[in-house]
């Protein structure tokens, strides 16, 4: 395993709706040069894709460095997963939850990240968002990291 990835960060997409691909043509329209900021994208059941479903972007299966938190350089360190969503004003749903559970012990397993360096994008020094949102269940997250891991 690479040596690389040292922190999983969560982010909301602050939508109702979207996937892997409805992110990559925003993120290109917004000027990045390699498109999908995230590494991978669990989805909502909206956009025809299954609630829950993770999606694996092209800057993770190229290993490539992210563009989803630039505080504290995390772009370079960082596995940035989003969830479609706000839950700024909505939930996580259950099975969004099973597969952020599942993927992140994957990872964190694999690249030896400690629990304590799952952060949300808010949670990073120097960053100035409330992204994944004030509804996202920290709590309920760690719990469920516990339990499994």
């Amino acid at each position: 395993p690479s040596r690389k990835w040292k922190y999983i960060i969560i982010h909301h997409s602050a939508t109702d709706e979207g996937d892997a691909l409805s992110f990559n043509t925003a993120h290109h329209n917004r000027g990045f040069d390699r498109g999908l900021g995230y590494h991978f994208v669990i989805d909502n059941g909206s956009k025809g894709k299954p609630n829950g479903h993770i999606e694996v972007a092209p800057r993770w299966i190229k290993q490539q460095d992210g563009a989803h938190c630039k505080a504290s350089n995390m772009n370079k360190k960082a596995i940035g997963i989003c969830l479609v969503g706000n839950f700024s004003h909505d939930r996580v749903s259950d099975l969004q939850m099973k597969s952020l559970v599942y993927l992140i012990n994957k990872l964190r397993k694999y690249y030896g990240i400690p629990t304590k360096n799952i952060l949300g994008h808010g949670q990073v020094r120097g960053a100035k968002t409330e992204c994944p949102g004030n509804n996202f269940p920290w709590y309920r997250l760690k719990s469920l990291l516990r339990k499994s891991g």
